[in-house]
């Protein structure tokens, strides 16, 4: 069971990491809360790279990487513009939609018909979508659909979902091309130094975000920590097992938002998020 408990540990060390950006950062440029977000990682990922053997690499690991980073620093982005722009529990919802987009993808682009639980799981995840803006029914059936288009936080957190859907197919094949442990330590390097790059050649690197240096301080250790339980429990259990439980940081988030941040329908969106994890848990480990 160490594995459950570390998947779980990882779900809420990601909630807690959402709702210190949150709650700390989202009056700053948003390139800035990449930065604080991205200061917890390096430490971690250099600790991993003195402390673990280097495995074979295979040539498919960097192509893989090549093609998976510069999409994994579009998501970053969008992730945390989208918890900026809106309530915690209107946005972060919207990331059991990548085990949906997965499906989808599989089934656009290699014929793969999903199977009846896959196809449960994907109308749960739908009707989360719909519960999460239940209050806008007053104004017609596809009101609630429409309020996700609406929400700037939703649409992004949903965009994101669908990147996150092809970054985890790269980040597999990078990872089958090399090992899970050097690709902890080694990706995260990467995604920091490559966003550290652009953001130096566009002059947008800055500093404000360091005169709070606890609150940057929590975010950082709750990224290092999310990190290092992830890859702890995928080390000890099947993926989705692991992935399945981290999705608990959704309702997680829903929690923090409701509780600590004084965002409305706390029970609504409770709901809605309970909807959309089931449907995302469904689809991972039966779809």
């Amino acid at each position: 069971m160490t594995w459950f408990w570390l998947a779980l540990g990882s779900a809420f060390f990601l909630a807690t990491s959402d709702f210190l950006t949150k709650r700390h950062f989202s009056d700053l440029p948003v390139t800035q809360m990449i930065q604080v977000r991205l200061l917890g990682l390096v430490p971690v990922s250099l600790a991993l790279l003195l402390v673990i053997p280097v495995p074979p690499i295979q040539p498919q690991f960097y192509w893989s990487i090549g093609l998976a980073l510069p999409a994994d620093v579009l998501a970053l982005f969008l992730y945390l513009r989208g918890i900026q722009a809106s309530p915690l529990a209107l946005s972060v919802p919207f990331l059991a939609f990548t085990p949906l987009f997965v499906i989808l993808t599989g089934l656009l682009l290699l014929g793969e018909m999903p199977n009846w639980p896959g196809v449960a799981g994907m109308l749960l995840v739908v009707a989360g979508a719909y519960v999460l803006n239940l209050d806008q029914l007053r104004q017609g059936w596809a009101a609630p659909f429409r309020a996700v288009f609406s929400e700037k936080g939703s649409w992004l957190l949903l965009l994101t979902s669908l990147i996150f859907a092809y970054t985890i197919t790269m980040g597999k094949k990078a990872l089958l091309a090399s090992g899970p442990w050097f690709m902890a330590a080694v990706y995260p390097m990467a995604t920091a130094l490559l966003v550290a790059a652009v953001l130096a050649l566009t002059s947008r690197l800055a500093w404000d975000w360091l005169r709070r240096p606890w609150a940057a301080l929590g975010v950082g250790l709750c990224t290092s920590a999310t990190l290092a339980c992830h890859f702890g429990a995928l080390a000890l259990a099947p993926a989705a097992y692991m992935v399945a439980i981290k999705r608990l940081s959704i309702l997680m988030a829903v929690l923090y938002g409701g509780v600590f941040l004084k965002e409305a329908r706390l029970g609504q969106h409770l709901l809605a998020g309970g909807l959309m994890v089931g449907g995302a848990v469904v689809i991972l480990l039966m779809g």
